[in-house]
């Protein structure tokens, strides 16, 4: 997905009040009818934050390329299409019928990966015939479907989660993965033997593991060669952990379709599954595979009649709502969705004009309410995004080469109202432009769990910051330098602590004043703040500016800190940090770059 569109994907999300399916408006779980818990709907029409499920009732290739074309995704280079090739003999995996025309649309790979569980798709000889058995080469790219730990596992680290805490640190999937830049998850939503049900999570954890990644999984990263025995409710969270590895890895270029036929209670993994005891429901879409799957499953509960009882069943004995609660906790998405119906949009609204001249917008032939959405481009990555009330008229705008304007609709189409506008000519005064600093202490030499390393872990991931961020950097480097061994560190740094002491550091900051946001860096130290930046916030006021912390551990996650930089920043204001295990700082630049871009750099 190139930028203006991840651009627009979330405008969408944030600024439009959808049509939704009125069956999900007041909808609890019948007690009477299920025999199970209460249950929550989170259908949110009223808010404008939740993200955006498209929905199609009718199951057709022509629908399913019509939900597609709805999402307005553009994939780049090697498109993978992840769907699950299905167990012989009886699975209800995805027909070649129903999803060839898509595949081909897209130029897609299906790809796969083997089982960890037996059956005839665990060696890869095996697999390959199941693929060509169930018609799945043919409309492949190139006429070849991908089983991609064919040549084995690769390993990529679970960013940092936004809030709570992640059960895995890395995953293991499939090595061709590598030869992907965009990805559809195609899931078949149904029920699933051990995670209760399987949608778009599951399609992006397990299917994308490899069988050594399966095994990791499901034992809650105890396990690389079996898949049995591990907790629950950590084998629900791990399935959380590495989709958010996956969507990181691929720098969100992912789009989610799930498919709500042949709903039984067993998996695409079961050759031989129940048969299913409620109807189709239909094809949703989404840029958010956890909305994806709270859609899919309030439609499942939503359900009269007991249409579907032995699949709510199957979901709550194994605790299958817990994946969602970890996936929304750890930032994957949001639970609460506008459900739009798109068999039943209103009429397009027409077209309005509009054109950028020399720092002047003019907007003409607008019909009704709209949303005019600026989005700022520094060093040619999306810096900012600006949503306004659009009016015709003329606008002085500022503005920076590469800027784009979109003018969207503002009611439940949610469509596009002019073409999009791009500058070339920026008006942006350089000199008003934001003032930032990098700044960390950092210690190289032997590190816990790392080796001798001429660059310590915090230093890493400042540079990696600086890579994405125009600032300037100042480290700070004590004037009386820590040893160079580990354990003579830790004796150090224990008196400093228990001394209350304030180490030296080298140099100035020249005209700390003109900084209105830092990005404060640190190692975590017997699980709080080293005594050096005791010396460095109690010299530099941090007063009205935003600081933004960032920092390595062993194992501690943000410790104390935070608390500390309260106390010692009180005028401070604090936007979200990153923090990661000293053993993932080297390979944690795609963490750091989702970060970033969450926060609008």
């Amino acid at each position: 997905m190139n930028k203006l569109k991840s651009c627009i994907s979330f405008v969408a999300a944030a600024v439009t009040v959808c049509v939704g399916f009125g069956v999900l408006a007041n909808t609890g779980l019948r007690d009477e009818t299920t025999g199970v818990r209460d249950y929550t709907v989170y259908a949110a029409d009223n808010n404008e934050n939740a993200s955006v499920v498209y929905m199609t009732t009718e199951i057709t290739p022509e629908a399913l390329v019509k939900i597609y074309d709805r999402l307005g995704f553009e994939p780049e280079g090697n498109v993978a299409v992840k769907m699950s090739t299905g167990e012989p003999p009886n699975s209800n995996y995805l027909r070649p019928e129903l999803i060839g025309d898509l595949v081909e649309k897209v130029d897609g790979t299906i790809v796969e990966c083997n089982t960890a569980y037996g059956g005839r798709r665990a060696s890869t000889a095996a697999h390959k015939q199941v693929i060509e058995d169930h018609g799945l080469n043919a409309i492949s790219k190139n006429g070849v479907a991908d089983i991609m730990d064919e040549n084995g596992s690769m390993t990529i680290p679970v960013p940092a989660p936004a809030s709570g805490t992640s059960t895995i640190t890395e995953d293991y999937v499939g090595a061709h993965l590598a030869n992907y830049d965009s990805l559809i998850s195609l899931a078949h939503f149904k029920g699933h033997a051990m995670a209760g049900y399987s949608g778009a999570i599951k399609n992006m954890s397990i299917g994308i593991g490899s069988s050594e990644g399966k095994c990791w999984i499901h034992s809650a990263g105890t396990s690389h060669t079996s898949p049995w025995g591990g907790n629950q409710d950590r084998f629900l969270e791990s399935m959380g952990d590495a989709t958010s590895a996956v969507v990181n890895f691929m720098g969100g270029k992912v789009v989610y379709i799930n498919v709500m036929n042949r709903l039984s209670v067993d998996c695409d993994c079961d050759g031989n599954p129940a048969e299913p005891d409620m109807h189709d429901i239909g094809i949703l879409a989404s840029y958010d595979p956890v909305a994806l799957d709270q859609a899919c499953l309030d439609l499942i509960y939503a359900q009269k009649d007991g249409d579907g009882k032995s699949l709510v069943e199957r979901i709550e004995s194994r605790n299958g709502l817990h994946t969602l609660e970890h996936a929304a906790q750890i930032g994957i998405g949001s639970r609460e969705y506008h459900l739009v119906d798109i068999d039943n949009e209103p009429t397009p609204r027409p077209q309005a004009n509009m054109t950028y001249t020399d720092g002047v917008l003019t907007i003409s032939n607008l019909v009704g309410d709209a949303k005019l959405i600026h989005a700022s481009y520094k060093d040619g990555a999306l810096s900012g995004l600006e949503i306004t009330e659009a009016a015709n008229g003329t606008t002085n705008v500022e503005t920076r080469n590469g800027d784009k304007f979109m003018l969207w609709s503002a009611v439940g189409e949610m469509l596009p109202l002019s073409t999009p506008v791009t500058v070339e000519t920026g008006t942006y005064n350089e000199d008003n432009k934001s003032k930032i600093l990098i700044t960390y202490f950092s210690r190289a030499g032997e590190n816990w769990q790392v080796g001798n390393v001429e660059k310590g872990n915090t230093a890493v991931i400042a540079d990696y910051i600086n890579e994405k961020v125009d600032a300037d950097v100042f480290e700070i480097t004590p004037v009386d330098p820590y040893p160079e061994s580990y354990n003579e560190t830790l004796t150090r740094v224990q008196s400093e602590r228990d001394n209350d002491e304030r180490p030296g550091f080298n140099g100035e900051i020249e005209n700390f004043d003109q900084y209105d946001t830092v990005f404060l860096g640190y190692p975590i130290w017997y699980g709080g703040l080293p005594m050096i930046m005791y010396t460095f916030l109690e010299k530099y006021d941090m007063s009205g500016k935003t600081v933004i912390p960032f920092s390595t551990h062993g194992g501690s996650g943000w410790g104390s800190t935070k608390s500390e930089l309260s106390t010692l920043c009180p005028d401070a204001e604090f936007a979200d940090g990153f923090s990661t295990a000293g053993t993932n700082a080297r390979s944690a630049q795609n963490a750091v770059n989702s970060w970033l871009e969450g926060l609008g750099y």
